[in-house]
């Protein structure tokens, strides 16, 4: 699955709308982590894990028409944010890399009722804890090194809203730090 299969997926899953390049890149992680084997790489960035080459799937996938990306700038924040919208509805394909269209709308049914702050530190917590690379170097606790790295967006009622998606989705067993 290249992608751009992944990201015209994830918009189609998503009821053919999806809010946000933050949201696209943390739904597209969690997933992977969930068993769907996108085989992306992701890198630690500005908002958590973040894959140069899904960025990349959205640039292809409107270069070809399968997508729309609408750019937006928030009236609260000024800030800009991207509408993906998929040129066929919400017409999905049976699967989402190795998960079934089913699995994927369940996973991110899950994700749908959080704000994208929670999703960016579930996202970040569950790299920290299993794939940062210099993470064994005396690091025992990802979810406070997601506290220092976050400080402004990590309240204490967020981390726990990010811990229950973490269980939600079935990821505290994989996410448990080494040696514990």
């Amino acid at each position: 699955m290249t992608p751009e299969d992944i990201v015209v997926g994830l918009v189609a899953l998503n009821g053919g709308q999806l809010v946000g390049r933050t949201r696209l890149q943390k739904q597209a992680y969690l997933l992977d982590r969930c068993g769907a084997e996108f085989g992306l790489e992701f890198t630690y960035h500005h908002y958590g894990p973040y894959s140069f080459e899904l960025a990349g799937g959205c640039a292809d996938a409107a270069a070809d028409g399968q997508i729309q990306i609408e750019q937006q700038i928030s009236q609260q924040h000024g800030v800009p944010y991207a509408i993906f919208r998929s040129s066929n509805g919400d017409g999905a394909s049976d699967r989402l890399g190795a998960l079934s269209a089913g699995q994927a709308r369940s996973l991110l049914g899950k994700m749908q009722g959080v704000s994208d702050i929670v999703l960016e530190l579930a996202a970040t917590i569950v790299f920290l804890r299993d794939e940062w690379p210099y993470y064994g170097k005396g690091k025992t606790d990802a979810v406070e090194e997601t506290k220092a790295r976050k400080s402004l967006k990590a309240t204490e009622k967020r981390i726990e809203e990010a811990l229950g998606l973490i269980r939600a989705l079935g990821l505290e067993e994989a996410a448990a730090p080494a040696g514990v």
